[in-house]
């Protein structure tokens, strides 16, 4: 049984989906916070499996608690979902670049979020057309195809072609055909790409005592989650 947080700007909704996802048999929902000061609580004990985190936060605590985890927990505990309006959400792309391993959109029921965890458990991850458009474009501006046969997390021929499929919109199943992989295939290319997106802006933070962000030095995760500061706008 895998242990969740969610931190979620409404409580009432947090809770709402807390419950639901409690009802199943595979999760146990440690609790619901809002804010820092109800998620240091929930950490106390240890982090969880996964943490949900609702993109209505303000992004730059959200960027600051995703490349703060990511920073101290490189192997990826927790896998963090974000909650988001849309896959087409500008937010979305800051969130995955700085650490999120994929996302759920709120339009989905209770029941999807259960099935979008496990697959997130067993290494897949979603891919909308703006985010391999994003995605695309980085490469393009960063020159990673010169750079990638030394790289720990290169992109092969087939990850190139899953983006460009993915941008003109064609679907999971259809790049699964066209690569003659399964689409839980193609998905765990698209959490490897994510890892690629995130390697290289958080890899130079994990030899640092601190995160450099807006308004100056952020302290590491274990300080910020212990101070009294509300993660709402």
């Amino acid at each position: 049984m895998s242990t969740v947080v969610l931190l979620h700007a409404d409580r009432e909704v947090g809770q709402r989906l807390g419950a639901a996802l409690g009802a199943t048999p595979d999760f146990n929902v440690i609790g619901v916070a809002d804010g820092l000061p109800g998620l240091r609580e929930l950490f106390a004990p240890g982090l969880p499996d996964v943490l949900i985190v609702d993109l209505m936060l303000r992004p730059s605590h959200v960027r600051s608690l995703l490349a703060d985890l990511r920073r101290q927990n490189p192997s990826g505990r927790p896998l963090v979902m974000v909650l988001t309006m849309s896959a087409d959400e500008a937010q979305l792309f800051d969130a995955l670049r700085h650490g999120a391993d994929g996302y759920f959109t709120h339009a989905q029921s209770a029941t999807s979020l259960a099935g979008a965890i496990e697959r997130l458990e067993q290494g897949e991850s979603l891919m909308s057309p703006p985010l391999a458009r994003q995605i695309k474009s980085l490469i393009d501006t960063e020159g990673w195809r010169g750079a990638d046969a030394l790289h720990p997390w290169p992109l092969d021929d087939a990850d190139l072609r899953l983006l460009q499929w993915t941008a003109e919109g064609y679907l999971i199943d259809e790049v699964a055909r066209g690569l003659r992989l399964s689409p839980q295939a193609v998905a765990r290319r698209m959490r490897h790409i994510y890892r690629r997106l995130q390697f290289d802006l958080l890899q130079p933070e994990m030899v640092v005592p601190a995160v450099v962000g807006r308004g100056g030095i952020r302290p590491p995760v274990d300080q910020l989650v212990a101070g009294a500061v509300s993660m709402k706008p």
